[in-house]
C-alpha cells in the first residue's frame, strides 16, 4: 500500500453516516445513557467505530468538530458524547490540552516481529492496521480476525486493503498458529499489570493459544487509560502478551 494521510480519501466511505443504521453497532449502553447514544451524532459515532476503530473514529470527529467549532465545539462533544465514550472523551481532552494527531507508523512493531510469517490482527483501527500493511514486508501475511462481538461489515473494512489483509474467522484462527506466527491485539491504555483490550481478544489469549503463537504483542493506541470507565472494553492481565508496543506520542499544537 502507498504512504497516505490520515482517514484520507481511499476508503470506502462510511455507510449511513450521519443517518442512523438498522441497528446498533456495539452492545447498547446502559439505560442512563441511551438517550444520548439514540441521537444521530452517537449513532454515526458508533458506525464510524466499527468501520474505523474507536481511536481513529474518535479523531476523525474531534477533528472534524475543531474545524467547524473550535475548542468550544470539542468541549461540546466531550461533554456530550465523552460520558458514553470514553476513548472519545480521551482524545478530546488530549486536543483540548494542545494534542494533535501525528502520522502512525508500524516501524515499532518490526522489530517485534522480525522473522514472523504470519501476523493475526485483533480489532479494527483503520491507521494502524494501514500502517501494518504499508510497513511491514509484503511476505508477512496479515490476518485480520473477524467476529460478531460487534456489528461489523467486514466486507466494507477488508475491501480497504485489497488482497493484502485476509479475512480469519473466530472459529479457524488457530490456522495461522505456528512457530513464526504472531497475535496483534489493539490496547487501549495500560494501567499497572493491566491492559484495555476489545473483548475478542479474550477468545483468543488462552493459555492453550499462548503455546502456539510465537508472539502475542499489544499495541498501545491510545497512550494512558481513559479518565472514564471504557465500558466498550475490558481490561486483561499485561501478563497475557509477551511484548507489548508503547504509543507514540501525537505532536504538541504550535
Amino acid at each position: 500500500m502507498t504512504e497516505r494521510g490520515p482517514l484520507s480519501s481511499h476508503r470506502i466511505p462510511l455507510a449511513g453516516v450521519p443517518s442512523l443504521p438498522e441497528a446498533p453497532v456495539v452492545t447498547p449502553p446502559p439505560p442512563e445513557d441511551r438517550a444520548l447514544a439514540g441521537t444521530d451524532l452517537g449513532a454515526a459515532f458508533e458506525l464510524a467505530c466499527a468501520e474505523l476503530g474507536f481511536v481513529a473514529a474518535s479523531w476523525l470527529f474531534v477533528e472534524t468538530i475543531a474545524a467547524a467549532s473550535g475548542r468550544s465545539g470539542v468541549e461540546e462533544l466531550a461533554r456530550t458524547l465523552g460520558t458514553t465514550f470514553a476513548v472519545l472523551d480521551h482524545v478530546a481532552r488530549a486536543w483540548l490540552g494542545g494534542v494533535r494527531r501525528r502520522p502512525v507508523t508500524a516501524a515499532p512493531l518490526r522489530e517485534v516481529l522480525a522473522g514472523a510469517r504470519r501476523v493475526l490482527v485483533v480489532g479494527v483501527e483503520a491507521e494502524h492496521l494501514d500502517a501494518l500493511a504499508r510497513d511491514l514486508p509484503r511476505d508477512v501475511r496479515l490476518g485480520l480476525l473477524t467476529y460478531r462481538l460487534q456489528r461489523v461489515d467486514w466486507s466494507r473494512v477488508l475491501a480497504n486493503f485489497g488482497d493484502r489483509v485476509e479475512p480469519v474467522d473466530l472459529a479457524e484462527f488457530q490456522g495461522w498458529a505456528g512457530s513464526r506466527s504472531a497475535v496483534v491485539t489493539f490496547v487501549y491504555g495500560r494501567r499497572g499489570g493491566l491492559v484495555n483490550v476489545l473483548s475478542a481478544f479474550l477468545r483468543v489469549a488462552g493459555p492453550d493459544v499462548r503455546t502456539q503463537f510465537r508472539d502475542i504483542v499489544g499495541w498501545d493506541v491510545l497512550g494512558a487509560p481513559p479518565a472514564l470507565y471504557p465500558r466498550y472494553h475490558v481490561e486483561t492481565s499485561a501478563s497475557d502478551l509477551t511484548a507489548f508496543v508503547a504509543h507514540e506520542e501525537g505532536e504538541e499544537a504550535r
